[in-house]
Order: structure tokens, then sequence, then C-alpha cells
């Protein structure tokens, strides 16, 4: 079966080089989140392959949140204070411009770097005034959330005219 991936989406998508990705909503009452897709990091991998960047950052310093980027493949950065700085300082390293990243998160600190990249995506459990500034709610939760969003990626990168199996 074929499905058409939405044709705005492949156009967003294909020419990103770095997914940032807010881990905070990795973890709620203490708990990790896992989302719909679990912790898998077959598509992260599958990316790395193709040149695209997983980081992520956190503001606490949280075994979690830790355990989680390393199961799917992702550089963290704990005790982040400031994610604009910290946005612009990661651009910098990586040597990619706002048109070249992805953003996934849930907070509404995450709002003025949500408002510089070319794509974002939420959580499903994101307050309402973030998902009205994303371009993607995703269907799942925590860290399901990067899965989900390396997947469409991938497909994008796969199939530039918007065609899967």
């Amino acid at each position: 079966m074929f499905q058409k991936l939405r044709t705005d989406l492949v156009k967003k998508l294909a020419g990103i080089k770095l997914v940032l990705v807010n881990a905070d909503g990795f973890i709620s009452a203490g708990a990790l989140v896992h989302g719909a897709h679990g912790p898998n990091g077959f598509h992260v991998r599958a990316l790395k392959g193709n040149d695209v960047e997983f980081v992520a950052f956190s503001k606490s310093r949280d075994e979690l949140v830790s355990s989680a980027a390393e199961r799917l493949g992702i550089t963290l950065h704990q005790g982040i204070s400031e994610n604009s700085r910290f946005y612009s300082g990661i651009k910098e390293d990586y040597a990619v411009s706002d048109d070249q990243v992805a953003f996934i998160c849930r907070d509404n600190a995450d709002i003025p770097v949500m408002k510089r990249v070319i794509f974002t995506a939420v959580a499903q459990d994101a307050p309402l005034e973030v998902k009205a500034e994303s371009y993607f709610a995703a269907y799942s939760a925590g860290s399901g959330v990067v899965g989900e969003i390396a997947a469409l990626i991938l497909v994008a990168k796969k199939y530039a005219g918007g065609w899967s199996e």
C-alpha cells in the first residue's frame, strides 16, 4: 500500500541536518515517558547514516533523561538554562542554518527557538499555547516523539516526491 506524505512536510523535512530535542519532556512525575513508539533508536541511527545529527538538551541533570538519550543515540547536554543561547551555540557548532533544523519540544520556554527553525514538532501533551506555535503535533509523548519525527524525516529524505510504502 502506498501513502502520500504531505508535500509541505517533505519540503520542510528533506533538508534537515540537525534535530534539536528538548529532552525535559522525556520524564513526567519521575518516570520515563516513552509514547506510542517507545525509545527506539532505529530511525535515529538510519538518519545519522544520512548526515543528520541529533542533539538533546535538558535543564535538569537526570539519569532517566540521560538513559533515554543514550538508548536513542542522541548527544545530550544537561544543565541548560537558556534555550535560545544554547540553540545559537549548537547551530554554530554543527554549521547549520535555521532552515536545516527541526526542533522537538513541549514547553513555553521553547517558543523563541520554535520561531527560528524551519520545522517544529510538539509532544501530544504539550500545552495549547506551544501547540499553536508548532508546525506539527506528534501522536506520541515523551521520547516516542523523537522516533516519530525521525521516521518522517527519513521518509522525506528517501522519497523526495512524498511517496512511501
